[in-house]
């Protein structure tokens, strides 16, 4: 299946917020993951990850404590959404960052790139066995698609920018990863009531004979 870049952010948002995300970081999300597609990568299976980990988890201890150069939750693991909007909101006073134990961390690139975009410098995000690079336009991907939870690191004015990613209009999803997807934005509809049933279409119980 293949679909729009709109439609990915618009399901992948509403699906964060289903998964129990604030409005916020679920727009957050949904930006991200259409940036990874955009980039040739599928950000939908990224964001599943992070989703299926953080289901039913206290997002508290998925929220790292930034102390200087260590960014470490007090969880198991960090939630790269949460890490990210940290991270593209401190891009000015970014220097080399060990974020701790990420779920996902690919899921971060789309924030360095909104830092490399702030600085103007690029950004590189480095775990177990893979790595990006941005200068916050493209993606240069090396290694493991990062899906794990691995340590990260992210650095600034990396010294080595590789390929970038070929460009994309539209993204690739897998039916199982897209159908999740729409199973976590499910939760964002209200169920119906007897009062929105009679708003709806018909004559409810009104009887116009």
């Amino acid at each position: 299946m293949t679909l729009s870049l709109n439609e990915v952010e618009a399901t992948s948002k509403k699906a964060t917020r289903g998964a129990g995300y604030s409005w916020g970081l679920a727009e957050d999300a949904g930006r991200a993951a259409r940036w990874l597609c955009a980039q040739g990568v599928d950000g939908c299976a990224a964001l599943q990850t992070v989703l299926d980990a953080a289901a039913g988890q206290d997002l508290i201890s998925m929220t790292p404590v930034i102390d200087g150069a260590s960014w470490v939750a007090p969880g198991a693991f960090a939630c790269p959404i949460i890490a990210g909007a940290a991270l593209s909101d401190r891009a000015h006073d970014l220097g080399d960052v060990r974020i701790g134990a990420v779920i996902s961390p690919l899921f971060l690139a789309p924030f360095a790139a909104m830092a490399a975009a702030a600085l103007a410098t690029p950004v590189d995000v480095r775990w177990q066995d893979g790595a990006g690079w941005t200068d916050g336009e493209a993606l240069h991907l090396e290694g493991d698609a990062g899906r794990a939870v691995s340590d990260v690191f992210v650095s600034v004015a990396p010294s080595e920018f590789g390929t970038l990613q070929a460009p994309a209009t539209r993204a690739a999803p897998s039916a199982a990863t897209w159908a999740r997807l729409e199973e976590f934005a499910a939760k964002t509809y209200a169920p119906a009531t007897e009062a929105s049933r009679l708003k709806g279409a018909g004559a409810g119980l009104a009887d116009t004979d």
